[in-house]
């Protein structure tokens, strides 16, 4: 498994330099997809939520406070902000998204906008939240900077995203499976490590480079539940874009070998007729100087 896990490691290694316009564009057009958009908060929906009480304590929102929800999605976060009597805004670079949060949270204001590029005055913001976003994005350094910037002084940040491969099983055995039976290497323009926001030497040094002091981390041990193996293997096909563009591009022999390697996988996980995998987030904070 540790093997496995070196090899997605390398495969999705990323240079930080600033040619990511294949990624960009290879990540809009997958979120973009309304069908994406759906079937994953259906199907992991339910496992993301379940870090917003820690991000929400972790920001120290109160009462008053306005607040910005950065890649929101669906919203879950912007509505769990406002719950607690922030002024929340979510804002996602993907249209379908920002459609699905209006239909679900008709009373909050989402807009379309770039993480790297926020369309916010400076100092606009008490606190701003980013649940499992930052994987996602091409240039993580720029879209700190961004958040910085957006932030009033003292402000807070607080982000969630899963931990490193050896203990996110849900999606490190995907990519297990996938260097078993498959290849990782199909052609895909090259991203971040998916993994690395759920270290803490790695995102303190994220956080310093923008500017960010006191960074602090808590361990969320989440949970993917599902009804069954093919269930599972079904969500990551339907509902995620890396992922599911890596499986897509394997010839038919590899994806039945992939398939089986995870239906024995997810197997061991059973309880009670249900499946239980784990799949723990890091929830980080981290503060503007005064």
């Amino acid at each position: 498994m540790l093997s496995a896990i070196t090899g997605l490691l390398s495969a999705l290694r990323w240079n930080r330099c600033p040619r990511c316009t294949g990624f960009r564009n290879f990540e809009h057009a997958g979120w973009g997809n309304e069908a994406v958009a759906i079937s994953y908060h259906r199907h992991l929906g339910e496992v993301t939520s379940g870090c917003i009480p820690e991000l929400i304590r972790a920001a120290s929102l109160k009462v008053g406070d306005k607040a910005l929800d950065v890649a929101c999605g669906a919203g879950y976060v912007a509505a769990a902000a406002r719950h607690r009597g922030a002024e929340a805004v979510g804002v996602d670079f993907s249209a379908a998204q920002v459609r699905l949060a209006e239909q679900t949270y008709p009373d909050i204001r989402f807009i379309e906008g770039d993480a790297e590029a926020l369309p916010f005055s400076d100092g606009e913001f008490d606190a701003v939240l980013n649940a499992f976003g930052l994987p996602h994005l091409p240039n993580p350094d720029k879209a700190m900077a961004e958040t910085y910037r957006v932030l009033k002084p003292a402000g807070r940040f607080a982000y969630a995203s899963w931990c490193d491969a050896t203990k996110c099983i849900g999606f490190s055995m995907v990519y297990d499976a996938i260097r078993a039976h498959g290849s990782l290497d199909v052609g895909l323009p090259p991203g971040p490590n998916f993994f690395n926001y759920g270290d803490l030497n790695y995102a303190t040094e994220m956080l310093s480079r923008a500017g960010f002091t006191n960074v602090s981390a808590t361990e969320v041990p989440l949970v993917w539940r599902v009804s069954s193996p093919d269930a599972f293997i079904d969500a990551v096909s339907s509902g995620t874009v890396r992922a599911a563009a890596v499986l897509n591009r394997q010839s038919p022999e590899n994806l039945a070998s992939i398939k089986q390697y995870l239906r024995e996988r997810v197997s061991s996980f059973e309880q009670n007729g249900a499946y239980a995998v784990p799949s723990p987030a890091l929830v980080v904070t981290a503060h503007k100087s005064n």
